[in-house]
């Protein structure tokens, strides 16, 4: 990711997702380098909006040469997805505590509270 610093409102419209169900990838933005969420089958960046298309995406619904039943993620490929997501909120958790710290907002610091409950709730459902 670059330097380039995640907004209040990107950090809370990325907390909501996870909060409302949807998927935070390990892939980001061209353009704003926000992580890509998914919802509902479709990938997107929760800052511009834009939909996204992931190159490779395929390989998850690939079907064994030797049957025709699709393969599955391993359990170990699942936990890696997880652990990295558990990196990436934890990341975003302290971002947010940095912000908390440099803020001289009273109504800041409150949506800032809200939006780091938001991503322990998420951690809490993760373990």
């Amino acid at each position: 990711m670059s330097d380039k610093k995640i907004s209040e409102k990107d950090i809370s419209s990325a907390a909501e997702l996870l909060y409302k169900g949807a998927k935070m990838l390990a892939h980001h933005c061209p353009d704003c380098k926000i992580p890509l969420f998914e919802k509902d089958g479709k990938i997107f960046c929760p800052s511009c909006g834009r939909e996204a298309v992931i190159e490779g995406q395929q390989e998850e619904k690939m079907v064994d040469e030797r049957s025709s039943e699709p393969r599955q993620p391993s359990i170990s490929q699942d936990a890696t997805e997880i652990a990295d997501l558990s990196k990436k909120i934890e990341l975003a958790m302290s971002k947010v505590c940095d912000m908390i710290m440099q803020s001289r907002s009273v109504e800041e610091v409150k949506e800032l509270s809200e939006s780091l409950e938001k991503l322990a709730d998420v951690m809490k459902k993760l373990k």
